[in-house]
């Protein structure tokens, strides 16, 4: 059974917890813990952008320079080769120092004589897939979609795609099958913790032009 701890604030809130200190306390009161993840470890410093300008290299006719709002005192300048970006376009952006799966670092430099003072990111890049971002495309910038939320220059690129959370793998036995669901874990938690047990009332919504009393 593997449990987001980020979907387990809803039932039981464990936020103040260090992860490691949950598995060892939830393996010590009888849920075993087999070993956690945690998601996006590996990208540092890549946050939210807004495309604002786009200029061709003078030297190069694959690349483009672009301005790029990244919610500091004045936008970067990155040099790109992708040929998917427009002005207004949200995207991610691996600033000077980034770290990237793989063990890359970003660092500002120049491209065909240009400075570019960081990168904008695929999914690969980021170490997503197009089944974690299916409105993506494989060969390009990831253009983050305007309709599943409200993206701030400068935000964390994790917490942005929802990317950020720790992810726990517990060894239910046998026995125990109550807690092969998140609630029956909730439960554990709220008792390990002493913490109340957030339980929701489950909303219907009748289809169009039916009657809830007829279901």
């Amino acid at each position: 059974m593997k449990l987001p701890l980020n979907w387990l604030q809803d039932f039981c809130d464990v936020s103040d917890i260090d992860p490691k200190a949950y598995c060892d306390a939830m393996t010590d009161t009888g849920s075993k813990v087999e070993g956690y993840e945690v998601l996006g470890e590996d990208v540092q410093h890549v946050v939210v952008g807004k495309i604002l300008n786009i200029e061709k290299h003078p030297d190069a006719d694959k690349l483009q320079i672009c301005s790029v709002d990244v919610g500091g005192e004045k936008p970067l300048q990155i040099v790109t080769g992708a040929q998917n970006v427009f002005i207004g376009a949200e995207v991610p952006v691996a600033l000077s120092g980034a770290k990237l799966p793989g063990g890359i670092t970003i660092k500002t430099g120049k491209l065909r004589g240009v400075v570019s003072e960081g990168m904008l990111c695929s999914i690969a890049e980021l170490g997503l897939t197009l089944h974690d971002m299916p409105y993506a495309i494989e060969d390009g910038i990831l253009i983050l979609n305007s309709e599943a939320g409200d993206y701030q220059p400068g935000a964390d690129i994790k917490k942005a795609l929802g990317c950020s959370d720790v992810v726990v793998e517990f060894e239910i036995t046998p026995n125990r099958p109550d807690c092969l669901c998140m609630i029956g874990l909730a439960r554990e938690a709220s008792v390990t913790f002493k913490k109340p047990l957030k339980l929701h009332t489950p909303v219907v919504n009748a289809a169009a032009g039916g009657n809830i009393n007829d279901m």
